[in-house]
């Protein structure tokens, strides 16, 4: 039997649907699949923009195969929830290496070894994603190149024919709603989560120190590793003073625990309003953003001790140089 009713009786459970359609297309480079994975009026949601349809979502796939061909994908995390009778969402953690042995999407081939993160929300109906969140660490991709998120974004404006041309990153303008708006499950570990990185946005730091295991591992834009409730506080603190009156909101939130392994949590949220402040994106822009993030935990005894989070740097400089004529 199926593990959902219009699931294809060959998948076990939601992690073996989502990683064995994510071999089909990029292990064995059968962009082709795309058609079949993704359904027809399938919207993904990016910091480099919005796309609707099979089309978009294969130009997409294919633009950054040619810009690494190499990439290999490795999923590290799926935590997932039943979202009704024939569907589940799914947040799952990849962890990526290629060669930028392509032109494209970051210029000219360097031949430069390239390792980054992507963690997506994926929402899957009958057999078929039907609605995707990506965060991408292009930072990290641009960092193993010698770039700085602000000029690269410059840059890919130019070589798009200036801000008249060039194709919208996601925006307060161009983001819609979402077709699938569940809220995740009712796991105390997903709440425990969302608990801690709402408090922290409201200006509630100190709550980083009483939750965070001492010598935590934490992850953030750039894919360097850190640790301690100190780096998440720079982390946290460098973002929020960037937007200090946007509005912070969690779109999802999703725990599990099964022994033996530790108990785990998945966060996607968004971060709207104005560039006013000094922080993460430079000196105050007044410019209306959009960042949306997405956060992964493991908790122990002594409290979070592994967090991973992904906020697609470059792209929300992409709405800055946009809204600035920049380019």
């Amino acid at each position: 039997m199926p593990f959902l009713p219009g699931f294809d009786e060959r998948w076990r459970d939601a992690p073996d649907f989502i990683d064995g359609t994510l071999r089909e297309i990029w292990t064995d480079r059968r962009l082709d699949r795309i058609a079949k994975v993704y359904a027809g009026d399938a919207v993904l949601h990016a910091g480099p923009g919005l796309l609707r349809g099979r089309d978009a979502i294969r130009a997409e796939a294919q633009a950054r195969l040619s810009a690494m061909p190499d990439i290999a994908f490795f999923p590290e995390e799926t935590i997932w929830a039943q979202s009704g009778y024939k569907s589940v969402l799914a947040a799952r953690r990849l962890w990526c290496r290629a060669t930028h042995d392509g032109p494209g999407l970051y210029g000219a081939p360097t031949g430069r070894d390239i390792s980054h993160r992507v963690m997506t929300d994926l929402w899957c109906r009958g057999n078929e994603i039907a609605e995707e969140w990506r965060v991408a660490d292009t930072l990290a991709i641009l960092n193993a190149l010698g770039e700085a998120p602000d000029a690269w974004a410059r840059r890919a404006v130019a070589a798009q024919g200036g801000p008249e041309r060039c194709a919208p990153p996601l925006s307060p303008e161009t983001e819609v709603p979402p077709r699938f708006d569940g809220k995740g499950n009712t796991s105390p570990w997903g709440q425990t989560l969302s608990d801690i990185v709402t408090r922290v946005m409201a200006g509630e730091i100190a709550v980083l120190a009483r939750q965070y295991d001492p010598a935590a591992e934490v992850t953030y834009p750039g894919g360097q590793p850190d640790s301690g409730p100190a780096a998440a506080e720079r982390f946290w603190s460098a973002l929020r003073a960037s937007l200090p009156s946007a509005r912070f909101a969690v779109q999802s939130a999703m725990g599990e625990e099964d022994a033996p392994a530790s108990p785990r949590a998945a966060l996607r949220w968004t971060l709207m309003g104005r560039h006013d402040g000094w922080g993460l994106f430079g000196a105050p822009s007044g410019v209306e953003l959009l960042v949306m993030g997405m956060t992964q935990a493991e908790f122990g005894p002594d409290g979070l001790r592994r967090e991973w989070t992904l906020v697609d740097v470059p792209a929300v400089w992409m709405q800055i140089v946009l809204a600035r004529g920049d380019g």
